[in-house]
């Protein structure tokens, strides 16, 4: 016959172990467990807790393996430690890099972060903002813009006191950003070319983001002050890698016009790497016949053929400046219309795609 009692022994020996309560470190530190909280949760203003009490509860903690609920601190009315992000588009490359940089600068001052993929979508930014406002996250950073995002920014503003947006940005929106300043990184990528030799310059960009529209103006304002006006071609495409690619194909399908670019600006580094595909493909030498310049300066692009001539706009840093800017704000509670923008400066990097133009090609 079965041993109900013995079975029922076994059972209880093997049961899952309970969570480490603050009670249990309490008691084990020989401390209260509103000291315990206050050393684990980081909120040891009022009276002073001995540095050796401290340590104490902290190596006690650590050997029992605690893990604060961080939902259950938020609603106690104390920060929860999580960080909501919503992304325009996270196939986008150099969103993936801005995205790495917030991780670590967050991680690296005990926060994890929520992510939300909005795919372009107004409504999906609202409903994120919905859930990250029931999950007591303490901020949320939005990578990008959202085409028709004026209702979703209503909705962060009200629902979130601490908001941050980077990259896509050209100037001061309704909450801080972090993004590069357009207008020095699309002249250091047009001098670079008029410095060569280049007057037959093609700007190839992407209408539906702000910045993409910023670079394109800049392009024509340049042309029309150094006084090649006649020469203004803009090429719209989207930022994904295969609509550039099919761009490249119709531009270098007129090739063999005598009026051709002798060198293109492209507004992204995804067009620049869709371009170099189709000029391959059309046999096209890159910078022999064009010189291709590109703007971002993905992690991919010293590895292209030819290495890409780029401008340089950091991601991995400006996904750490928005995340310590976020969580500044949060840390000292200040509301967005109190924290200015962070401009970043765009730097030029040289490779191989540009060159000065064949005595073939120049006017």
């Amino acid at each position: 016959m079965i041993d109900l009692a013995k079975m029922e022994e076994r059972c209880s020996m093997k049961s899952i172990p309970t969570a480490v309560t603050l009670k249990d470190i309490a008691e084990k530190s020989g401390v209260s467990i509103t000291t315990a909280s206050r050393i684990l949760n980081k909120r040891e203003s009022g009276l002073p807790i001995r540095e050796e009490t401290r340590q104490r509860v902290l190596a006690i903690a650590a050997e029992l393996g605690y893990k604060p609920n961080l939902l259950a601190r938020g609603l106690r009315g104390s920060n929860s430690s999580l960080i909501g992000v919503i992304a325009r588009d996270i196939s986008d490359p150099f969103h993936t890099v801005v995205l790495r940089g917030i991780n670590d600068a967050a991680a690296q001052r005990g926060y994890r972060l929520f992510l939300g993929h909005v795919d372009y979508r107004s409504d999906v930014a609202i409903a994120y903002a919905s859930m990250f406002e029931q999950s007591h996250a303490d901020g949320i950073i939005v990578i990008g813009d959202i085409e028709g995002d004026e209702a979703a920014i209503e909705v962060l503003m009200t629902r979130h006191p601490h908001v941050v947006g980077v990259t896509d940005r050209v100037s001061r929106r309704q909450f801080p950003g972090v993004y590069i300043d357009n207008v020095l990184g699309t002249r250091l990528a047009l001098d670079h070319l008029w410095n060569l030799g280049h007057r037959n310059i093609l700007c190839v960009s992407y209408p539906h983001i702000e910045d993409g529209g910023l670079r394109a103006e800049v392009y024509q304002q340049y042309m029309q002050e150094h006084g090649a006006g006649d020469k203004i071609r803009v090429f719209l495409t989207s930022q994904d890698l295969e609509p550039s690619y099919q761009a490249g194909q119709e531009i270098f399908a007129s090739f063999i016009e005598p009026n051709r670019p002798t060198a293109i600006f492209a507004a992204s580094d995804a067009i620049a790497i869709g371009l170099l595909q189709a000029a391959f493909q059309a046999g096209i030498s890159i910078p022999a016949q064009v010189s291709i310049v590109g703007f971002d300066n993905l992690e991919i692009t010293p590895f292209t053929i030819p290495p890409l001539t780029t401008v340089s706009q950091s991601g991995l840093e400006m996904g750490q400046l928005a995340a310590n800017l976020l969580l500044d704000m949060i840390e000292q509670n200040r509301k967005n219309s109190e924290v200015e923008d962070i401009v970043m400066n765009p730097t030029l990097i040289i490779r191989q795609s540009t060159a000065a133009p064949s005595s073939i090609n120049r006017d």
